[in-house]
């Protein structure tokens, strides 16, 4: 059985190799969207696993919300490596994604509002779009995890722990009227904590094969 240490050492031992890759890559002046994206992903990955692994005594809904992520994540690197369009696409999602955090700035200004902030902000959007157009990025909205999970042959898992995933994500009646006790307790983090291992290790194989290397047993 391969340890929580073991595992979090190969998970580095990606994103570094991954790191290096796209460094050379930029020097190189040369654009591969699969290793951008998968460094992203493995960094992430990385920081999830750590969050996971450091508190296990944290509320149960700190570890539900890592584990959760850890999952979408696993979906995202599976559905990524499949197809090096896809790759392209996630990486547009992220231009998508800042001008609409962007245009929630702008609609929640007021006459109070500096005109300097807003010039910022719209400043900010006018390059976004610049750089989309430059890079032939498609505007794309964020992939619905359903759909992710469908599409990689994940769909019976997703329906089994996303139905427990979102009583904690969210203030739902489960959290808001039970006792602590009740929803808080160690076999449910148990479950959690083992989950998010579980898609920590899918992320850590697949990016292996990817390589064309094999992970530790």
């Amino acid at each position: 059985m391969q340890s929580t240490n073991d595992l979090n050492k190969e998970l580095n031992r990606i994103v570094a190799e991954l790191n290096e890759e796209a460094s050379k890559l930029l020097i190189n002046n040369e654009t591969d969207y699969r290793v951008v994206a998968l460094r992203g992903l493995s960094s992430y990955t990385s920081i999830l696993f750590s969050r996971l692994i450091t508190s296990q005594n944290a509320p149960i809904e700190h570890i539900a919300i890592s584990a959760r992520n850890l999952f979408e994540c696993y979906l995202l690197v599976n559905y990524i490596i499949e197809d090096s369009c896809r790759a392209k696409e996630f990486i547009s999602q992220k231009a998508f994604e800042e001008l609409e955090i962007n245009e929630g700035f702008l609609s929640l200004t007021t006459a109070a509002t500096s005109e300097t902030s807003i010039k910022m902000i719209r400043d900010r959007m006018d390059y976004i779009k610049k750089v989309m157009k430059s890079a032939e990025l498609t505007p794309s909205r964020h992939w619905n995890v359903n759909q992710l999970a469908l599409k990689t042959n994940n769909k019976i898992e997703y329906d089994a722990f996303f139905k427990l995933y979102s009583k904690y994500v969210h203030p739902s009646s489960w959290i808001v009227n039970s006792h602590n006790y009740e929803y808080d307790n160690p076999v449910f983090k148990n479950i959690f904590f083992s989950q998010g291992q579980i898609f920590t290790k899918r992320i850590v194989k697949l990016i292996y094969k990817y390589q064309g290397k094999e992970t530790i047993t």
